[in-house]
């Protein structure tokens, strides 16, 4: 009965989206997370829902993995939705922002429990899309130019992801593949799986949607963009690339590579930054660095898999409550109507958690991945990713700094939203304590302590010396690249106006000079050579002289014009039909060999040869071939008489027969002949119109599906009969080329087919 709540996770959330515009329900957002809950905690672990008639078929289920995601991302949105409830309620548009926070809600946690590729990726596009209705929500000119930002990179990330997971599909020959069945995906799929969900991670240089989205959404959709969403990247890198199962050398390396690119590349921007919320937006992409690194080091090492990916998971967890908590802590210091000192202390124990502070959860999470970075091959690897803490520490500093210098707008009603918040405090706190002992509570105190130091020491710095530090605070804006590229393309439009103005001129000059020298030559002073024709004298004169010549001409009728061969215009040799009906074309049947040849013509000069045709002789008939194969007797009694094309290296000597491109292929099925499909094998050369037969067809799911019930007829196991072409189904064709003595290509060609239709035809 539980495993129903699978399906609550995210119907629910979607049931409450309809009536989320209504003001009366303005409580909604806040209870939308709580089937997702409840699920997480009674769901038992390893359970299958299979919905048949959903999709191409839906499966539900819950794994290790799966379970922790859902812990925390159903928490946060629960926070984050009482907080949304609260703080909206009686606020412009307050309908619409519920109405997409639900629905960003439903993606997210359905995603999570969706087993197949289509549940992830319908999942991801609603929780993608949703996202821009609460990156818009205020409608001032940021969040309108944070939107279009997002949406740009967002719609490049879901088209990328859905084209990686045809491909996935495709290979593995299933919505739902298993581990062993994505060993061998090809460098195209892999990429595009890495680019599409790199977006939504966040990887450097895909990451300029982030920092500009976080600052302009409201403050809840700010907690669950940075917490939760940013993490399904994460998730679907670990179920649909072979992670534990083979080695990925390269890609390996290069997310590893990406992954220092993205945690370094963050830290120095976010501390630049002077708001509060932008600031945590660099921190969050610097996180992703550290886990996109980790997750490069699995696939480099497999046998890392089993402690990296519950390393991963856990670090996930533990930096989608801190920074969703930081989040949700700016818009109280703003707004809720209690003492500040006590909102402060809230948000010094989320940062300390955040840089990883021993008795905090990061200090479990940066013990849990130690076993990677001492498994890896990078030289230096804990080194850096020390140094990236002391940075991280710095950061939050930064953070804390400009969060304490807001001016506080106290409201009424963040009663409920403050009483969550706490409980999520409570959580973060207890993290450590709940999951690991007393050996992993000091970690991380020399580099955290070392980050403290060197904050207070420039912070000291900065009171005595503020010209030394001011100059950098917001040198580099929030979207860094887009201010880049920007100033990239106005220095080139300006060189570019430069360079044809200069092309203007210079193109000016030459055409006055080319000018001036054409009217010296030929502009000179000439007589009117025509002023005598025009005289009416001379012209009557003419006109009366063509016209006679004229009048002859049609007295005396046309000359004979003899052609080229003799004869005269009119009289018409006559040929033999042999000559007349003997094509030209190359590989086309030539007159029996017993037949005499016609005569050859005399030399007549000019004078008329009438010849009588004498009566054809009858053509053999073409002798017929295996090489079409008709579905029936009566189709294969339509074969007249055909071209015969001749034998070549390149084709099978069963194939080099008959070829008539009016005649199908046709491939039946082996048990019911009137499933069926017809294939063009002989087509006609468009440069000389000869016919030639095909090597392979154009493949379909039709065609695929009646190629696996021939291998299974004949006793080759091609898997799931469903039109896709996976691993087995190859295998199956390369037994059967292997039974036939053929090379084992694994390859669909027509003679394959011929083959497996004549095998099928012996065993009846």
């Amino acid at each position: 009965m539980n495993d129903w709540l699978l399906i609550l996770v995210w119907v629910w959330p979607l049931l409450l989206a309809a009536l989320a515009v209504r003001p009366s329900f303005w409580w909604l957002p806040a209870i939308g997370a709580l089937p997702g809950l409840a699920a997480a905690l009674l769901v038992p672990l390893g359970s299958r829902l299979e919905l048949p008639w959903l999709f191409l078929g839906t499966t539900l289920g819950l794994d290790a993995t799966g379970r922790i995601y859902l812990i925390f991302t159903a928490i946060l949105w629960l926070v984050s939705g009482i907080y949304a409830a609260f703080s909206v309620r009686g606020t412009v548009n307050a309908g619409r922002f519920s109405l997409f926070f639900l629905l960003a809600m439903a993606g997210n946690l359905w995603l999570i429990v969706g087993q197949d590729l289509l549940s992830f990726y319908v999942g991801f596009a609603i929780m993608g899309l949703s996202s821009y209705g609460l990156v818009i929500h205020d409608g001032k000119t940021a969040a309108l130019r944070a939107g279009k930002v997002y949406l740009v990179m967002a719609l490049l990330g879901e088209v990328t992801l859905f084209a990686a997971l045809v491909l996935v599909a495709s290979h593995a020959g299933t919505t739902l593949p298993e581990p062993e069945q994505l060993v061998g995906l090809d460098t195209l799929t892999i990429a595009l799986l890495i680019l599409g969900l790199g977006v939504k991670a966040g990887m450097v240089p895909l990451h300029l949607w982030l920092p500009l989205a976080h600052p302009a959404a409201p403050i809840p959709a700010s907690a669950v963009l940075s917490g939760t969403m940013i993490k399904v990247a994460i998730l679907g890198w670990l179920r649909f690339l072979p992670v534990g199962v083979v080695a990925l050398a390269d890609w390996g390396a290069w997310l590893t590579g990406a992954g220092l690119l993205t945690m370094f590349y963050a830290l120095p921007i976010g501390l630049m930054q002077s708001d509060p919320k932008v600031v945590l937006a660099y921190s969050s992409i610097s996180k992703m660095g550290l886990l996109i690194l980790l997750l490069g080091l699995i696939l480099t090492e497999p046998a890392l898999a089993p402690v990296g990916v519950a390393a991963i998971t856990l670090y996930a967890a533990h930096h989608a409550l801190a920074k969703g908590g930081l989040f949700l802590g700016v818009g109280l210091r703003k707004y809720a109507a209690l003492p500040q000192p006590l909102v402060l202390a809230g948000l010094v124990v989320l940062a300390l958690a955040l840089a990883g502070a021993p008795l905090t959860s990061g200090a479990l999470t940066k013990e849990g991945i130690k076993p990677l970075l001492a498994g890896a091959d990078w030289g230096g690897l804990s080194t850096a990713v020390a140094v990236a803490a002391i940075a991280t520490t710095l950061l939050m500093a930064r953070f804390l700094w400009v969060t304490t210098r807001i001016r506080p707008h106290p409201e009424i009603g963040y009663t409920w939203p403050v009483a969550a918040w706490a409980v999520l405090i409570t959580l973060v706190l207890l993290f450590p304590f709940v999951l690991d002992g007393p050996a992993a509570w000091p970690t991380n105190a020399a580099t955290v302590g070392a980050g403290i130091g060197i904050a207070v020491a420039v912070m000291t710095l900065a009171r005595r010396h503020p010209g030394l530090v001011k100059p950098l605070v917001g040198r580099v804006p929030p979207g860094d690249l887009l201010g880049l590229a920007r100033l990239i393309l106005l220095v080139l439009v300006w060189y570019g106006l430069g360079i044809l103005g200069f092309a203007g001129a210079l193109y000016t000059r030459i055409e006055a000079r080319l000018t001036k020298a054409f009217d010296r030559v030929f502009a000179q002073p000439t007589p009117d050579a025509e002023r005598g024709l025009r005289a009416w004298p001379v012209a009557g004169a003419l006109w009366l002289a063509v016209g006679g010549l004229l009048f002859v001409a049609v007295l005396g009728g046309a000359p004979e014009v003899s052609s080229p061969d003799g004869a005269r215009r009119g009289e018409i040799a006559a040929a033999t039909p042999d000559e007349a009906d003997t094509p030209s074309e190359p590989g086309v049947l030539s007159p029996p060999a017993d037949e005499p040849p016609p005569s050859p013509m005399p030399d007549v000069g000019a004078e008329t040869i009438t010849t009588s045709a004498p009566e054809p002789s009858p053509r053999p008939e073409t002798p017929r071939s295996d090489a079409v194969i008709a579905p029936d007797a009566e189709a294969a009694s339509t074969l007249a008489a055909q071209t015969a094309v001749p034998a070549s290296d390149d084709l099978p000597a069963e194939a080099v027969a008959v070829c008539d491109p009016e005649i199908p292929f046709v491939f039946a099925s082996p048990g019911d002949p009137a499933e069926r499909i017809s294939l063009q094998r002989c087509v006609r050369d468009p440069d000389s119109g000869a016919p030639r037969l095909l090597d392979a067809p154009p493949l379909t799911n039709r065609l695929v599906d009646l190629l696996q019930q021939q291998l299974s007829r004949l006793g080759f196991d091609p898997g799931p009969i469903d039109g896709l072409i996976g691993p087995k189904t190859r295998g199956a064709i390369r037994a059967f080329q292997e039974a036939q003595a053929l090379p084992k290509t694994g390859r669909i060609s027509f003679d394959l087919l011929d083959r497996l239709q004549r095998e099928a035809h012996q065993d009846r």
